[in-house]
């Protein structure tokens, strides 16, 4: 497997693992150091803000994700991944659905043993009715 298709692969790791509402399956797709910008949040840092951020609105919702590339090009032992992320979402209690969509960039960081792990998720959240 080529580094971009590495890359690709845990990106659809993370994307499965929430759709999916397997949190640590998400959490395995990430660097140690890994930091979110996502708009209207603080800035987090780290594996246990993943799983402080998204467990709660897993046990709550079911989702289902996608993500357009714009752009995509590695950089030796980075990658960066430019483009149109899309989810929606269903309350698992009430059934009322939402979700958001935007612009989202993506670094990734080739760790020794080849694996590419998510390392700088920042988004434009163009938010409906956020989970």
């Amino acid at each position: 497997m080529d580094d971009k298709d590495a890359v690709m692969a845990a990106l659809n790791d993370w994307m499965e693992g929430l759709d999916s509402g397997d949190l640590e399956r998400m959490v395995r797709t990430c660097d140690p150091e890994v930091v979110v910008c996502n708009e209207r949040q603080p800035t987090t840092v780290g594996m246990q803000a993943i799983r402080d951020k998204y467990g709660p609105r897993i046990e709550a919702n079911t989702f289902r994700s996608g993500f357009e590339i714009e752009h995509f090009k590695v950089y030796g032992n980075q990658a960066l991944l430019v483009g149109h992320f899309t989810v929606e979402f269903t309350d698992k209690e009430t059934g009322r659905t939402g979700g958001g969509e935007g612009r989202l960039v993506l670094t990734y960081r080739k760790h020794p043993d080849g694996a590419w792990k998510l390392l700088l998720d920042i988004d434009n959240n163009d938010e409906r009715n956020a989970a």
